[in-house]
């Protein structure tokens, strides 16, 4: 059974959700909210029935007659129960940088320090993958400055609790509208030889973007990455975060992505971010349930 509640009092349910776990966190052992959470799931799934659907057309999209319609919404159901968890992991470890770092590991962070020490900034390309905002609150606990950038969300409850939430370790996020200030406060901190994070599944329209093959299929990614490279020389270093079954983490810094320019601009613009979409192709084929693309509407060319 589905329930279909104003676009408000969804916002505000969900919202009143969030509250109750950081709420539960703070006065409750971590076991007993984790029954919390899963006491209030099915209200949950009632209040996101339209993202589930999303996310069976979405695998179907990809996986076609692999899986009947039973199968594709069990696991659309867990993606979505996935992202519950992962918001109650960022609440509880977002005041508990000692238990995260037990529990964290940064594969390859000379890299990072390496690409850092250039003194141009890091354009750090991500992706919708596992806990990528607890991936940026980590780095943030661990003395990098942290910036995000970010489209402006249509729920404005819960964007006001993600950016209260990164706020507490000074994770900057960066939304792209009005598009001056976000060029700006972008350029700024590069400027300031800091990570900028680039989350490359996002969706742009086929007017600002390059068609790519992912996952078999095809897609429209953003310019982003290479027009910030062209303007401020910053080296692109693709960085991702998965989860393993015993729920600890690993934060994966990939080696600079090597620029082609061999042919006209037009073309090294498609081979560049043809090849960044292959990185974040593969930590996706890596960790493919945990990967929140799945429940984009947009995933599925000309729909949106």
């Amino acid at each position: 059974m589905s329930l279909q509640l104003p676009k408000d009092l969804q916002s505000r349910s969900i919202s009143w959700c969030l509250r109750s776990v950081e709420w539960f966190l703070r006065v409750m052992p971590r076991w007993l909210t984790s029954l919390f959470v899963e006491g209030v799931f099915p209200i949950v799934s009632m209040l996101t029935r339209k993202l589930t659907l999303i996310g069976m057309r979405n695998l179907q999209f990809v996986y076609g007659d692999s899986k009947d319609k039973k199968e594709y919404e069990r696991i659309s159901r867990q993606l979505v129960k996935s992202i519950a968890y992962g918001m109650m992991d960022l609440i509880y470890y977002v005041d508990r940088p000692e238990e995260l770092s037990r529990i964290t590991h940064l594969e390859n962070e000379e890299c990072l320090k390496r690409t850092l020490g250039l003194g141009k900034g890091v354009i750090a390309v991500s992706a919708h993958l596992g806990n990528f905002p607890l991936m940026f609150i980590y780095l943030a606990q661990k003395g990098y400055k942290v910036n995000v950038i970010i489209r402006n969300m249509r729920d404005e409850n819960f964007s006001k609790f993600i950016h209260q939430i990164c706020a507490k370790w000074g994770v900057n996020m960066i939304q792209t509208s009005p598009r001056k200030k976000f060029l700006k406060d972008s350029l700024a901190a590069l400027s300031r030889h800091e990570l900028l994070f680039i989350l490359l599944d996002e969706i742009p329209s086929i007017e600002n973007g390059v068609k790519v093959e992912f996952l078999d299929r095809e897609a429209i990614r953003a310019k982003g990455p290479i027009l910030f490279l062209e303007r401020t020389s910053s080296p692109i270093l693709p960085m991702f975060i998965g989860q393993d079954e015993k729920n600890h983490f690993k934060i994966f810094v990939e080696e600079p992505f090597e620029i082609e320019k061999k042919g006209t601009d037009l073309e090294n613009m498609d081979k560049n971010i043809n090849g960044l979409s292959n990185i974040v192709e593969h930590f996706v084929k890596r960790y493919p349930f945990q990967w929140g693309g799945w429940l984009n509407r947009k995933m599925v060319p000309g729909d949106g």
